[in-house]
């Protein structure tokens, strides 16, 4: 069903409606606590590409409540990877997002969008207490301001990303102590860098990346297991693939200022 746009909302608050016995195949799963999972929060810096292949998957299992910030538009060259549709076009893609994930929910999933960028937000005082936080979007600012803020708080992040070649990607994940984000890229702290406009990308590494994701925030939700917190994947070859435990590093500025 097409979503209604009402003069250009800088929000919207939905919720899902429960799916009776959807969730019947995942209470097997050993380790996974339906009750925790759709208890939890989780909060999307980005609603692009990754989020769009993280989120579906969060909503069909019931997650508690989903919040994302965004500031762009939906553009038509979008439509190749993330969860939008040709009447998204031109709308916020943070509020386009929440209305399209609705009807995908299983159970009472809150769904919040903001057309912000994450900075604004946290200036405007917006609530952004979570479970998990995921940092989804393609600049080392950004990454750096979310790494900052949730350590201050005590919330976990997952950050993602893939390779302009679309042939690789990473899941790091900044736990509530321990290795941040500059302690696996120490040159992150002074990259005040930006993407150009237009730059490749496709579906199908959005969605592996995106399935490492998903897992990484069961693992921090309930009793999945996990033994890294750095993990690379490569569709072309096994050669950059791997898991590892990046540790704290000596001197990190930003590990420091915590």
């Amino acid at each position: 069903m097409r979503p209604e746009f009402t003069n250009s909302p800088t929000s919207i608050e939905l919720q899902g409606h429960v799916v009776s016995g959807a969730d019947d195949r995942q209470h097997a799963i050993v380790g996974f606590d339906q009750g925790t999972f759709s208890a939890s929060r989780i909060l999307f810096v980005g609603a692009g590409g990754l989020t769009s292949n993280i989120a579906p998957a969060l909503v069909r299992k019931g997650i508690g409540a989903a919040t994302f910030f965004d500031a762009d538009q939906v553009e038509a060259s979008n439509l190749n990877r993330q969860h939008f549709y040709e009447w998204d076009i031109g709308h916020n893609k943070a509020i386009a997002l929440a209305k399209n994930l609705q009807s995908a929910c299983i159970a009472a999933t809150e769904l919040r969008g903001f057309a912000l960028r994450f900075e604004e937000a946290v200036a405007r005082h917006i609530d952004m207490v979570c479970d998990v936080a995921i940092c989804a979007v393609d600049n080392n600012p950004a990454r750096v301001a979310v790494s900052r803020h949730f350590r201050a708080l005590g919330i976990p992040v997952i950050f993602a990303a893939v390779s302009r070649d679309a042939d690789h990607g990473y899941v790091f994940v900044q736990g509530k102590e321990g290795s941040c984000i500059a302690c696996l890229f120490p040159d992150i702290v002074n990259d005040d860098r930006y993407p150009c406009p237009g730059t490749p990308a496709m579906a199908d590494i959005l969605q592996a990346v995106g399935a490492l994701a998903v897992y990484a925030i069961d693992t921090l939700l309930m009793n999945r297991q996990r033994s890294w917190n750095y993990r690379r994947i490569s569709l072309s070859g096994g050669s950059v693939d791997g898991a590892s435990l990046v540790p704290i590093r000596e001197r990190c500025p930003l590990f420091n200022e915590h």
